[in-house]
C-alpha cells in the first residue's frame, strides 16, 4: 500500500459521506431548481434576459456552493470527534494533519461535483432564456425532466436495493443534466438557428471555474474554523469573511495607502471580485489564460495558508 492510499481513502469517504447528507441534496436540489426555473420568471425583459438568467444562476451557483462548502465541512468534523471516529481513524499509521487535509479535501471534490452539476444547468437555462421572443423548450424541457427523474428514479432504486437515496438522487441528477445537455446540443436554437457548438453560451464556463476556485477557499476556512467550533458559528463566520471581502475593495480599498491596518486586512480576507468576472462576459472579452493561472495560484495560496492553520490547530486538539 502507498503512503497516498490512507489520504485517497479517507478523501473519499469525506466525499461520500458529504454527499449522503441530506442537506447536500436539499440544497443541491433548491438551488439546480432555482437555476432551472428563471427562465420561466425572468423571460420577456426587454433584451436583457440572458444576462440577468446568466448572473443570476451564477449567483444561485456561488450561494449554493458556499452553504454546501461550508455545512460539510463544519458538519463532517463536528460528527467524526463526537462520534470517535477521528480517534479510531488516528489510532492507525494516519497522521493528524493528514487526516485533516484528506477530509478537506473530499469536501472540495463533493464541491467540484456540485459545480459540474450547477454549470450544466446554467448553460441550459442561458440557453432557454435567451430569445426574448420565444422560450427555447429544446433547453428547458430536458433540464426540468431531469429535475424531476433524478428523485424519482433514486426513490426506486432506493426501494429495491437499500442504496442511500440521497447519494444516488445527486448522481443521478448530475448525471441527467450533463446528459440534458448533450440531448440539447442536438438541437439548433428556436430563432437564429445556431448549432453545436454555437447553441450554447460556453464561456460561461470560465466563470464557473473561478467560482468554484472560490467555494474551495469557503470549504477550506470552514474546515479550519471546524477544528474549534461548532458548525453555526462556523457557518456564520464563513458568510462574514466572505461578505467582507466581497465589499473589501469598496470599504478598504481608500485607505489602502494610509493605513497598515487596511492593508493587513485587504491582504488576509478572500478576494471574491477576483473571481467573479462576469462583467467580462458582458463585454465580450475572453479572459486570458494567465489570468486563470493566477486566479488558480492565489487560491491555492489562499487555502494552503488556512488549512496550514487549521491542521496546526487540529494537531494541539485533545481527542478523546
Amino acid at each position: 500500500m502507498t503512503r497516498a492510499a490512507p489520504f485517497l481513502a479517507i478523501a473519499r469517504l469525506a466525499a461520500i459521506e458529504a454527499i449522503r447528507r441530506p442537506v447536500f441534496l436539499l440544497v443541491s436540489l433548491s438551488s439546480l431548481a432555482g437555476i432551472l426555473l428563471l427562465p420561466l420568471l425572468l423571460h420577456y425583459t426587454l433584451g436583457d434576459s440572458a444576462r440577468i438568467i446568466r448572473d443570476s444562476a451564477l449567483a444561485f451557483h456561488f450561494l449554493g456552493g458556499m452553504l454546501l462548502g461550508t455545512h460539510a465541512a463544519a458538519e463532517g468534523f463536528s460528527r467524526e470527534l463526537r462520534r470517535g471516529t477521528a480517534a479510531a481513524i488516528l489510532s492507525k499509521p494516519v497522521s493528524r494533519a493528514g487526516f485533516f487535509l484528506a477530509r478537506a479535501a473530499g469536501i472540495a471534490a463533493a464541491l467540484v461535483l456540485f459545480s459540474l452539476a450547477a454549470l450544466a444547468a446554467t448553460l441550459l437555462a442561458v440557453r432557454a432564456g435567451a430569445s426574448d421572443l420565444r422560450l427555447d423548450w429544446t433547453a428547458e424541457l430536458p433540464g426540468l425532466l431531469a429535475l424531476l427523474a433524478a428523485p424519482a428514479l433514486a426513490g426506486a432504486w432506493n426501494h429495491r436495493t437499500r442504496r442511500p437515496f440521497a447519494s444516488a438522487a445527486f448522481f443521478l441528477l448530475l448525471g441527467l443534466l450533463l446528459l440534458a445537455v448533450a440531448a440539447s446540443a442536438c438541437f439548433s436554437t428556436p430563432l437564429d438557428r445556431l448549432a453545436f457548438p454555437h447553441n450554447f453560451a460556453w464561456e460561461i464556463l470560465a466563470v464557473g471555474f473561478l467560482l468554484t476556485l472560490c467555494l474551495a477557499m469557503a470549504a477550506a476556512l470552514a474546515a479550519a474554523l471546524a477544528t474549534r467550533l461548532d458548525p453555526s458559528p462556523v457557518l456564520l463566520l464563513c458568510a462574514v469573511v466572505f461578505l467582507a471581502g466581497i465589499a473589501a475593495d469598496s470599504f478598504l480599498g481608500p485607505h489602502l495607502s494610509g493605513s497598515a491596518l487596511a492593508r493587513t486586512a485587504y491582504a488576509v480576507l478572500p478576494n471574491v471580485q477576483a473571481f467573479w468576472l462576469v462583467d467580462a462576459l458582458d463585454a465580450g472579452a475572453a479572459i486570458p489564460g494567465a489570468y486563470f493561472l493566477t486566479a488558480t495560484a492565489y487560491a491555492a495560496a489562499w487555502s494552503a495558508a488556512v488549512l496550514a492553520a487549521g491542521a496546526a490547530s487540529f494537531h494541539r486538539l485533545e481527542i478523546a
